[in-house]
């Protein structure tokens, strides 16, 4: 839990007083003490709650403050029944130290708040439970190695229903904030629908269980990465299955529609099945091993002869090609001669087994080109 989601909270009703850019930091526990310098029962990530007995005069808070800091807790919660204002030292002591200091209502009981922070600490740890086993299945998945009745089986030990369908959704930091992915992924959980979560902390995978639109799932990814700025995402979201045995082929379409969306731009760049619409994205649907040995099988003898004689095969198809098959325009752009070109792309027919006179053969040459890309990397 970070300090902008007990911030977040309206039951809290806790006020940001300074260190607000730290209120992305990770609460490991709630640790009240009046203490004048507790620091030898402190831990890091430690949420520090007070209500300020041991003020009494300005320099005490630096005291407070530095105990804090070098013990690197997440923040300060104040009360104000005790103190009645707020130190004007002890803001400036956390200024210093970029500690975040919060203010607590006067009505508002520490042991609200540290209810809060241990429901949130066990629910973190059923999840880290949850997602070890969520990975187990999705693991399995991606082998395209397990048995229809297996994988209804660990989707019922997860809570989801194997007979409701479900879809997969892959989804990719691109930049900004550090935050886990699989972490944030829980938020899309909502009534009648199920999450299956793992990844790691820059990729969640999810399988949605249970009736939801791509559409739906887009916006609210949009509305979470929203709540963390800066932060930016490409995401697949596959195509609803209601059978186990096609799970393993969604959880694939949702990863290659997340890594053409890595091209997008904006926040949040989602693909799916239903956006191809060009020649890039057909090829980023199809997997890395096939495009790979698609662009060997009629690009290797080019590229072995161009490693064998220092020659430019491979950039004369390339610009030949995206020419549109203009002798002169090809020539002019490569320095060489027309006669020097005529000569190249003759080699090029010689080794591929390919004719420029046939549009068949150049459209095969192109996209073996271009299937170098987009993921290949």
């Amino acid at each position: 839990m970070r300090l902008a989601d007990l911030v977040a909270r309206d039951d809290l009703s806790l006020v940001p007083v300074t260190g607000h850019d730290g209120l992305g930091r990770e609460v490991g526990r709630a640790y009240p003490t009046d203490l004048p310098d507790p620091r030898r029962y402190l831990r890091p990530g430690d949420l520090v709650l007070t209500s300020g007995v041991w003020y009494t005069q300005p320099s005490d808070c630096e005291t407070f403050a530095d105990a804090l800091w070098t013990s690197d807790a997440a923040g300060l919660i104040v009360g104000l029944v005790v103190l009645g204002e707020l130190p004007e030292a002890l803001v400036k002591a956390c200024e210093r130290r970029r500690l975040p200091l919060l203010l607590a209502a006067p009505d508002q009981s520490f042991g609200a708040i540290t209810e809060v922070v241990i429901e949130e600490a066990f629910a973190a740890e059923r999840r880290r439970d949850e997602r070890a086993r969520a990975q187990t299945l999705l693991d399995l998945l991606g082998t395209q190695r397990i048995a229809p009745g297996e994988v209804s089986a660990h989707l019922r030990l997860l809570g989801a229903d194997p007979g409701l369908p479900t879809t997969a959704m892959v989804v990719a930091r691109t930049g900004g904030s550090d935050d886990d992915v699989p972490a944030i992924m829980y938020a899309l959980a909502r009534r009648g629908r199920q999450l299956v979560v793992g990844g790691r902390s820059d990729e969640g995978i999810v399988l949605v269980n249970g009736k939801v639109s791509r559409q739906a799932l887009t916006e609210e990814l949009r509305v979470l990465v929203a709540n963390r700025p800066g932060m930016r995402v490409a995401a697949g979201i596959s195509d609803a299955t209601a059978s186990v045995s096609q799970l393993g082929e969604a959880l694939e379409s949702a990863r290659r529609g997340m890594e053409s969306a890595r091209y997008g731009e904006g926040p949040v760049s989602v693909m799916s099945v239903a956006d191809v619409d060009s020649h890039e994205l057909l090829l980023a649907q199809l997997p890395v091993s096939v495009r790979r040995s698609f662009r060997e099988h009629l690009l290797g003898p080019i590229i072995e002869y161009d490693a064998r004689h220092g020659s430019e095969l491979l950039r004369t198809l390339d610009v030949f090609l995206e020419t549109c098959g203009s002798w002169q325009r090809t020539a002019d752009e490569l320095y060489v001669h027309v006669n020097t070109l005529r000569y190249r792309m003759q080699r090029i027919e010689e080794l591929t087994g390919r004719r420029m006179s046939s549009m068949r053969d150049r459209t095969d040459l192109y996209l073996a080109l271009r299937s170098g890309q987009p993921s290949d990397g």
